[in-house]
């Protein structure tokens, strides 16, 4: 069975050395939806390389006050992006046509599809990029790493964001937790419930950052 999990990370100091922990909450409620190309959105490609666009979706959605949750490596040099906040969710996906054209997938819905969130987005990625190209680049430092199989030893397939709202499911591995991905496919965190109490009430998940 899965549920919807609300990862909250806990404001301690980090030290050289030192694991942080994050605590997650689980409630049960409506499968995240991750697949893009269920349902329509808007499309646009920029002249610019993957590696600036990429930055300047993150950046962007940083400034309109949007966590960006989850973001996945796509093996076709390419990302998806889940994103949000308490009254909107979001996919974003970028595909790579040449070393300086990159192409971009939006779509947002809250009860319904939001056009002109997806118009505002696009259009602040446009600006970003026009003016300062250069500037943008995809910072990890605040994400924890999705691994292709339950073991720090597989191959990283993403990272997800401490407090994030995700789709995730328990594993056979102890320590470790399944979640989905923008694309439908499945990547695994490290983390556990350690409350088995009903389903109905909150469980609470350790999430420790990997060494």
């Amino acid at each position: 069975m899965n549920f919807r999990f609300i990862l909250c990370i806990l404001p301690l100091l980090v030290l050289p050395g030192c694991v942080v922990l994050t605590a997650v909450s689980a409630v049960p409620g409506a499968v995240y939806e991750v697949v893009a190309n269920q349902f329509g959105g808007k499309e646009k490609s920029f002249p610019y390389s993957m590696v600036q666009t990429l930055g300047a979706v993150q950046k962007t959605l940083w400034q309109m006050q949007l966590d960006t949750d989850i973001v996945e490596s796509q093996k076709d040099d390419g990302y998806g992006i889940g994103f949000g906040n308490e009254n909107l969710e979001g996919i974003i996906t970028l595909r790579k046509q040449t070393s300086k054209l990159t192409t971009i997938y939006i779509r947002v819905k809250s009860t319904t599809r939001e056009e002109s969130v997806e118009s505002a987005i696009i259009q602040q990625i446009g600006d970003r990029l026009n003016k300062a190209a250069w500037r943008n680049h995809f910072s990890t430092r605040s994400y924890y790493n999705l691994r292709a199989k339950p073991t720090i030893h597989s191959d990283r397939v993403g990272w997800y964001r401490p407090g994030a709202e995700l789709d995730v499911a328990k594993t056979p591995t102890p320590g470790w937790l399944r979640v989905k991905l923008p694309s439908g496919k499945i990547a695994y965190l490290k983390g556990t419930i350690s409350d088995k109490d009903s389903v109905n009430r909150l469980k609470k998940i350790n999430s420790p950052k990997e060494k």
